[in-house]
């Protein structure tokens, strides 16, 4: 059955992969797209676990009309879809600078670690920021932050900002691609630190949300396992644990940058992250004058 897009007409990311689930995996099966004029559209088609998935080498057309025909051992699927305006270059007058968005993952797809994304999902206590402070025709300069709750989206400044090192890729501009740098994020007051983050997706023409966008990075478990003991997950803080825990989902941990087996891949995509009135500040430690819980001496 088609995965992504979700159903016959639905709507789909120009840079997406179309993917179709199987019970089991025929290696016989083949996964072809072309357009509505019926030209094929070049591309790989790969499998993971069980889903056969097809990438175009380059990105398809915004706002075009494809057709996927699936051949199986059992037939033919075929399904249409339209992808949706994303892709679409932002419209004369449209400013970026100052422009903050709230990354919200609460209605976006956890591919990895796969079927493990609604437990991490409901530990996160906040949302992360991205803004914009600078802008040329082939980079942007992008400045990450965390909001102070689910329910204030504004800037926590009571914790640094993620201040990454090197300006975002916006040669194909509306799309960009920023990272990957080391963030600390907040679950269940404890702080997760999340390596080689990187979040990548696009403006939409009047630059008022950032959609299709992706968030990859590696998750080191041991920093969850008092969590998971609080929640009753788990019964001690033993990193072990964590990852026999993750395990009863059919997901291993693999080798962290020390060595240590404890890590885990995060890749979530269909994220969309909306504008919000607030222009990020750059913080290198808690800022005395605008930490609202105060500082530590």
């Amino acid at each position: 059955e088609p995965a992504y897009p979700e159903a016959d007409g639905g709507e789909f990311y120009y840079r997406g992969h179309v993917e179709f689930v199987f019970d089991g995996i025929d290696e016989d099966a083949t996964l072809t797209l072309a357009n509505g004029a019926g030209t094929a559209i070049d591309g790989t088609t790969y499998w993971e676990d069980n889903k056969l998935s097809f990438a175009p080498y380059v990105p398809l057309t915004a706002s075009t009309n494809y057709r996927a025909t699936l051949t199986h051992c059992a037939g033919e699927s075929t399904i249409q879809f339209m992808t949706t305006s994303l892709g679409t270059p932002l419209e004369d007058g449209v400013d970026l600078v100052g422009k903050s968005y709230v990354v919200n993952l609460d209605s976006a797809r956890f591919v990895k670690p796969a079927g493990v994304g609604g437990l991490l999902l409901g530990l996160l206590e906040q949302y992360i920021l991205l803004g914009v402070y600078n802008i040329s025709d082939t980079e942007i300069q992008m400045l990450g932050a965390i909001s102070k709750s689910k329910e204030d989206p504004s800037q926590d400044t009571c914790e640094p900002s993620i201040n990454f090192p090197t300006a975002a890729d916006f040669t194909t501009a509306p799309y960009f691609s920023v990272g990957p740098e080391d963030t600390t994020l907040s679950v269940a007051g404890v702080s997760v630190v999340i390596n080689d983050l990187n979040i990548a997706g696009d403006f939409s023409s009047d630059g008022s949300y950032i959609g299709g966008a992706v968030l990859a990075g590696l998750l080191d478990a041991r920093d969850l396992a008092g969590v998971l003991v609080d929640n009753g997950l788990i019964e001690d803080e033993d990193p072990g644990a964590v990852c026999d825990l993750i395990a009863t989902f059919g997901v291993l941990c693999e080798a962290c940058s020390d060595g240590e087996d404890y890590c885990l891949s995060i890749y979530v995509d269909q994220i969309t992250a909306m504008e919000e009135d607030q222009t990020l500040l750059s913080v290198e430690t808690c800022d005395v004058d605008t930490c609202d819980e105060g500082c530590d001496e």
